[in-house]
């Protein structure tokens, strides 16, 4: 163990070297080179969601808007320095950049109504398709972040945003690459996300429009091959040694959207809040999808019992899917207060797999209404109804209701449901390894989310819940099927943030019950925690956090993983889990630099061998990283 424990230590890469080295010049150099900033910080928080589902034009930042946003954090707002480690959320298949799914209760219910595959690759796709704003003062921001680790271990991300004059220019990009500390699991990432938005001084006329691009590239190997090797008793053995199950699988996953939306007000003159106002918005959305999975003769029998059809020598299989949104909307705001929307919107979708080639339009109503700028409340809701075309009678509707009964504490609450047809995936499949036609009914999602804290006091508490009608699944043999029944899901959360002197204690708490373990299953438990000590020195010039973080996730059958189609599926011969993972940091911050170092997964080798959190995908080993950020305000 000894010497395991040395081979770890010398055989740090070259590129983490180097960046210890860079750290120093910087840390060096940084606070005679830094001057005071010109705007705040968070003078690049992101505007608030809008009112209209997909449309972005319509809000306004306005400082209000700010103050009774339903997306309270228990951070402040000086506490930017808090995680800087935690750049990424390692998923369960251990690498970054490959497949994942949520060991938390979470709304698993899809956008629109024709949906063509459940994507499990969530961590690494652009979701967030708010531009980057500004307040009035600012005028250029620029956010370099940069990382490295073991086992080639390399992460970029860039923000970029500036106003020219009434127009805002935003550019997001992200680049993950890993090779993995087993064979064959080699992973690329590339996220780009291109916006501007701009309204006229009268504020008559305006615009939004976003460009977002997602590449992902991954080699499969399928986990560890546990007929070859006992992993509880190689915990130290150079991983690289270990027979995996695939060596020539692969998947690409590439999704573009674009999205231009107008508003325009009919009424000439805005006379205040005294005056009702009226509004057309006008709103375009394309989405382009694409995924692929190749594997070689050696993987095409691995799994032969999972499939229905083998094409040999190997596969290529892919799917496409394209998506065509259009919708005008007539708004109506009275006194500043009430607002009501409804209007019309077509979706016209083209999926293509295989000998499968399917074309649908759907024609949709859509409403809203919004009581806003109240004291201390308020309350948003939306409605979407397919009046005919492929989905005819499918259905979906949301509400948001934020309140602040006392001066330090608020509560926000959640509700929404829907009618939908499973995914077109899961209904009709044809590949070289798998051949399924199903006739699913509609599934009808129920969920509400309600939440109590204060940002004084730094905690939340809050529950979640859903219930879902027909449900659909993947069983023991990867294949779709549908429960005929309802399944109920449940979520009770506390976060509390305590503070002693320099010393602070973090906690989140996730307890969760599944009404229905036969078909979901998740940790019953999922905690972190963080110990630190937080000092700003040399006359408040350099800010620093040093402590310990730990994960704990309870015993549960995890789901395992078919590469071939991208979907996580029902086990019932193991449980995982009841696992922790302990992590050493160092944060620090001089002006607008920042940078960590971190050892990750401290105690692998120390705490036992049940770190995995899929069949045969163990979590990373032990690693060092490093990383900064630099921002640039004006």
């Amino acid at each position: 163990m000894i010497l395991e424990r040395r081979a770890f230590l010398t055989q740090l890469p070259v590129k983490l070297n180097s960046l210890l080295f860079c750290l120093f010049i910087l840390i060096t150099y940084a606070s005679k080179a830094q001057k005071a900033d010109t705007i705040k910080a968070n003078s690049s928080a992101k505007s608030i969601k809008v009112f209209i589902p997909d449309s972005t034009i319509l809000s306004v930042s306005t400082a209000e808007e700010q103050k009774l946003s339903i997306y309270n954090s228990t951070k402040g707002a000086d506490t930017v320095l808090d995680n800087h480690h935690n750049y990424y959320q390692t998923g369960v298949l251990g690498n970054i950049g490959l497949p994942s799914y949520s060991l938390l209760a979470t709304d698993n219910s899809q956008s629109g109504f024709f949906n063509w595959i459940t994507l499990n690759n969530r961590n690494d796709l652009f979701t967030d398709k708010q531009p980057v704003s500004f307040y009035p003062q600012g005028k250029i921001y620029t956010k370099v972040f940069a990382a490295v680790g073991q086992k080639q271990e390399q992460v970029f991300k860039l923000i970029h945003s500036q106003n020219i004059k009434r127009v805002n220019i935003s550019l997001q990009f992200n680049r993950y690459s890993c090779f993995g500390f087993y064979t064959y699991q080699k992973t690329i990432t590339d996220n780009l996300l291109f916006s501007s938005h701009a309204t006229t001084k009268n504020g008559r006329l305006g615009y939004n429009f976003y460009y977002m691009y997602n590449k992902l590239k991954y080699q499969l190997n399928g986990g560890i091959d546990s007929s070859k090797v006992d992993f509880s008793k190689n915990v130290l053995v150079d991983k690289q040694l270990f027979p995996v199950n695939l060596s020539t699988a692969k998947q690409n996953l590439r999704t573009s959207e674009v999205n231009f939306s107008a508003f325009f007000r009919l009424n000439k003159t805005d006379k205040g809040a005294s005056a009702t106002s009226h509004t057309l918005v006008y709103e375009s959305n394309y989405q382009s999808n694409y995924w692929l999975f190749t594997d070689g003769l050696a993987d095409s029998g691995r799994y032969a019992h999972n499939y229905f059809y083998i094409k040999n020598p190997g596969s290529n299989d892919s799917i496409s899917f394209k998506k065509l949104l259009n919708s005008l909307v007539y708004k109506i705001d009275f006194i500043d207060k009430v607002v009501f929307f409804a209007g019309y919107k077509n979706e016209f979708s083209h999926y293509h797999q295989f000998f499968n080639d399917t074309l649908n339009l759907n024609h949709i109503l859509v409403s809203g209404l919004k009581f806003q700028n109240l004291k201390n409340f308020r309350i948003k809701a939306n409605a979407e109804y397919v009046v005919a075309g492929y989905n005819t009678n499918s259905w979906q509707f949301g509400a948001d209701i934020y309140s602040k009964p006392l001066k330090d504490f608020y509560v926000t609450a959640n509700i929404q449901a829907s009618s939908k047809m499973p995914s077109y995936m899961s209904l009709v499949y044809f590949s070289p390894h798998s051949i399924w036609t199903n006739s699913f009914v509609n599934v009808f999602t129920q969920n509400a989310k309600l939440e109590f804290g204060s940002n004084k006091y730094r905690f939340t508490i809050g529950a979640f819940v859903q219930q879902q009608q027909n449900q659909i699944y993947f069983d023991t043999l990867a294949l779709p099927q549908q429960y005929k029944g309802s399944t109920l899901i449940s979520r009770f959360y506390v976060q509390k943030d305590l503070k002693l002197g320099p010393l602070h204690f973090n906690n989140t708490v996730n307890y969760q019950t599944t009404q229905n373990t036969d078909i979901i299953r998740l940790p019953q438990l999922n905690t972190s925690h963080q110990l630190y000590v937080e000092a700003k020195l040399f006359k408040k010039n350099l800010w620093l956090q040093v402590g310990f973080q730990a994960r704990y996730i309870s015993s549960f059958k995890a789901n395992a993983y078919m590469p071939a189609t991208n979907q996580f599926y029902l086990q019932n011969t193991k449980e995982y889990g009841n696992y922790v993972f302990v992590d050493f940091f160092v944060n620090a911050q001089i002006e607008r630099f920042r940078f960590f170092l971190m050892a990750s997964h401290l105690n692998q080798g120390i705490s036992g061998s049940n770190y995995m959190l899929c069949p045969n995908y163990a979590m990373p080993d032990r690693s060092l990283k490093a990383g900064l950020t630099w921002m640039f305000f004006d």
